[in-house]
């Protein structure tokens, strides 16, 4: 199969673009005024070339400038066998854009001293267990979060399982480290399922109902959910597709539903409309309506760089888009989040938009930030792609 249809093996993608016109203070200096429209012109045929050009079913877009969405449509379907348009409603699994929820709901309980995120995690959670002494004493919540244990990722275990998140944090004692911590970013998802129960331990509150209280409702986030169960209650959502090998057919694949175990890695279901809110939280120092409902501090924590990521695309293919990318905890601030199949690029004069098309098994969503400053002049250019090997089919959360 060549490279471009490994790529294009899509299924309906939500892609969030947040405009490059806010910095993650925000509301120190408020976004000046301008004409969305006169802004996004062309931006519609953009978007219909990019369906065109990924084979994908459908394409959710968000802008959010300053503290506003101002901008929120959806192009092609929500299900595609049966025309139904996508919106900006449509429910999506946002898979490990979840994993910064889960840092940031860790992070608050850093800030009430239930735990700590440079001391080894067995002080504060003494049920934890890693492979052996040396771990135990070593491993932080900041190596967990930062995917830097030194442990590979040991997906199967997880993958296709009925495992609670319970489980998963009691098998991380049989998770053979492959390097020593802090000197390598080896991906890890089992990570998250350790780190979302340790907040169900120190919280006394499952995962999901602690994201759900601290972080969704005073977001407003309403339409947020954890399951496929829950999503298919709802009247908008996405219907999966995929590719067929070797040709451009798309045809309709199952939800993977076998994610609770893991959810901290990866679960959580929402659509672009309620990311905005997250997206403006964050790009406002944790403020949302006028309240403050992420702590700056923990914001501030999740941007720190942590590990070093390896220039894998240059290094393979002989030149370079991104260079010297670090990983904070469940973010690639100013950097593309995660090496990823495609991301193309949108800019006029003082706008500039970046998003992702997810080209693997099932449907994937991307909502993230960037900076950059006030009313910086930015000259149009073409779309631009970054192509790297499709994931397997285990990677069903990264």
């Amino acid at each position: 199969m060549s490279l471009f249809r490994c790529l294009v093996k899509c299924s309906v993608a939500l892609v969030f673009l947040a405009a490059i016109c806010s910095s993650i203070r925000a509301q120190d200096k408020p976004a000046p005024a301008f004409d969305v429209n006169q802004k996004l012109a062309g931006f519609d045929a953009f978007m219909e070339k990019t369906l065109k050009d990924w084979n994908a079913p459908g394409i959710g877009v968000g802008i959010v400038v300053g503290d506003k969405l101002v901008f929120a449509k959806g192009y092609g379907y929500r299900d595609y066998e049966k025309k139904l348009p996508l919106t900006s409603q449509t429910m999506f699994t946002i898979a490990s854009n979840t994993k910064l929820f889960t840092a940031v709901a860790a992070g608050m309980l850093v800030e009430e001293g239930k735990l700590n995120w440079d001391r080894p995690i067995k002080e504060s959670v003494p049920t934890i267990e890693f492979y052996d002494s040396y771990l135990n004493n070593t491993i932080t919540l900041r190596d967990m979060l930062a995917h830097r244990t030194g442990i590979t990722r040991h997906d199967s275990i997880w993958y296709k399982s009925d495992y609670s998140t319970k489980e998963l944090f009691e098998r991380l004692k049989y998770l053979e480290p492959k390097e020593t911590p802090r000197q390598i970013f080896l991906y890890n998802n089992m990570m998250y399922a350790g780190a979302g129960y340790v907040i169900e331990l120190q919280s006394g509150k499952p995962w999901a109902q602690f994201v759900r209280e601290r972080i969704l409702q005073p977001l407003n986030m309403n339409s947020t959910v954890f399951t496929i169960t829950d999503m298919l209650k709802q009247p908008d959502v996405g219907v999966p597709f995929t590719e067929r090998r070797d040709s451009f057919e798309l045809y309709k694949i199952p939800y993977y539903e076998e994610q609770q175990g893991v959810a901290p890695a990866g679960a959580i279901i929402s659509n672009i409309e309620d990311m905005s809110h997250w997206l403006i939280a964050l790009m406002n120092n944790g403020r949302y309506n006028g309240k403050q409902v992420l702590p700056p501090k923990v914001l501030a924590a999740t941007l720190e760089p942590a590990i070093a990521l390896p220039n894998t695309t240059g290094l393979t293919r002989g030149w370079w888009e991104l260079l010297n990318q670090a990983y904070g905890y469940g973010t690639l601030d100013r950097f593309i989040p995660r090496t990823s199949d495609c991301f193309s690029r949108w800019r006029s004069p003082g706008l500039s938009l970046t998003g992702f098309i997810h080209a693997e098994r099932s449907y994937r969503g991307n909502c993230f930030r960037h900076r950059q400053p006030h009313g910086a002049a930015l000259q149009p250019d073409q779309l631009q792609r970054v192509r790297a090997p499709a994931g397997n089919g285990a990677d069903a959360v990264d």
